[in-house]
């Protein structure tokens, strides 16, 4: 998971998350609520021109390609919210990466329902890099998930990791993949996350749910809604 930040959902007491895929930092949910629709077919068959951005043109982007409320549906609120630089945006494996180094900004939320233990949680980050860097960070995060079977993290364990078919509607060199993140807490979830690129702009959509059918349902929904987003912002 490009990112150990999860969210482990406590809400009376407050909840602990780790992010894109977890972190061992606490973190947040997320925000801005949309409704762009997916795209009748995948989004990558015809890539569109990328077009060249400035720094502060990709700094500005991220309120373009961040998700809300609205996109995610099932009733999800934000529960919280992260925009620090010191956060990992991929801490797959529990290893460093340096391409964190070469980020200008980055946006994650968190959205669940409000409950004793969120059953589902939803989180998207997204990332602008400094222009040029963002091809080399995206492949950097797609070789971490590729050689690794899984990790401990603060709250638990991540294992069981697997390379698997992004949902359709994603960009062109779009990758997911699943784990399966059992937290000390004693609640087991079902792990899924989609990774998207459009120049040097990233967009993470992570799930969590106690179902696995229920996080690729989910992740098949929202997904195509990031695509979109990111197509918007280099349009």
């Amino acid at each position: 998971m490009p990112r150990t930040r999860y969210v482990l959902s406590v809400l009376a007491v407050g909840v602990v998350m780790l992010a894109g895929c977890s972190s061992d930092e606490q973190g947040s949910p997320e925000t801005a609520s949309r409704s762009d629709k997916p795209a009748a077919k995948p989004v990558g068959d015809k890539p569109k021109p990328e077009r060249k951005m400035t720094a502060a043109e990709l700094k500005a982007a991220i309120g373009v390609i961040v998700l809300g409320e609205g996109d995610v549906g099932r009733e999800v609120e934000v529960q919280d919210q992260d925009d620090s630089l010191d956060a990992p945006t991929n801490d797959i494996c529990a290893r460093k990466s340096a391409a964190d180094g070469d980020r200008l900004a980055r946006n994650q939320d968190f959205f669940w329902k409000s409950a004793n233990v969120a059953e589902l949680v939803v989180s998207n980050e997204a990332v602008a890099y400094q222009p040029g860097k963002g091809k080399a960070a995206f492949a950097e995060i797609k070789k971490a998930v590729g050689g690794c079977d899984g990790w401990e993290h603060s709250q638990g364990e991540m294992a069981d990791v697997e390379v698997v078919d992004p949902p359709t509607g994603t960009l062109g060199d779009a990758f997911a993949w699943r784990g399966q993140d059992s937290r000390k807490s004693g609640t087991d979830y079902s792990y899924l996350a989609v990774y998207q690129r459009r120049g040097d702009l990233v967009s993470a959509v992570y799930v969590w749910s106690t179902s696995e059918d229920e996080a690729r349902e989910v992740a098949d929904e929202v997904a195509p809604k990031a695509a979109a987003r990111l197509e918007r912002a280099v349009s």
